[in-house]
């Protein structure tokens, strides 16, 4: 499985994890995805990439770690519907950054993303398009693990 023009992507999200929250998550080794298998996800961040390439990013954590996130960046909340709707934002907002720096590190590409659509709730399902193999890899941090999933035709 060649990975090397999906690299921006995965360099990506490493680098805000560290810039954002000081963190420095460890990658797993790059896996194909089919869209079907069951995951521990809760929440996922998923956008779209259209231009001279094409593509969809989904940046997918479990609902522990997105409040670890906001509670290491000092956010309050004032009750649980206040909570869930942080969550939200910080995970579009997170999303956003990581394709737009992704993005970025690509020569060569004229390239656009969509805003980011958040989903929820346990082991939700994905229906990715046709146009290239899904990557994932996985990341630990010493708050939870994260896991950045790719579709992505470029060249």
């Amino acid at each position: 499985m060649d990975t090397n023009s999906l690299r921006p992507f995965f360099e990506a999200a490493g680098s805000v994890f560290s810039q954002m929250f000081g963190l420095e998550p460890e990658a797993s080794a790059p896996r194909a995805l089919d869209g079907a298998e069951s995951h521990d996800w809760e929440v996922s961040g998923l956008l779209g990439i259209a231009g001279s390439s094409q593509g969809v990013l989904a940046l997918r954590f479990t609902m522990a770690l997105v409040d670890r996130l906001l509670e290491a960046s000092g956010v309050e909340t004032r009750d649980e519907q206040d909570r869930l709707a942080t969550a939200s934002g910080l995970v579009a907002e997170m999303t956003n950054i990581v394709a737009g720096n992704a993005i970025g590190g690509i020569a060569g590409q004229n390239l656009e993303i969509s805003p980011p659509v958040v989903i929820k709730g346990k082991n939700h399902q994905i229906t990715w398009p046709k146009i290239a193999p899904v990557v994932a890899v996985d990341f630990n941090t010493s708050l939870g693990a994260f896991e950045l999933a790719v579709c992505y035709n470029g060249k």
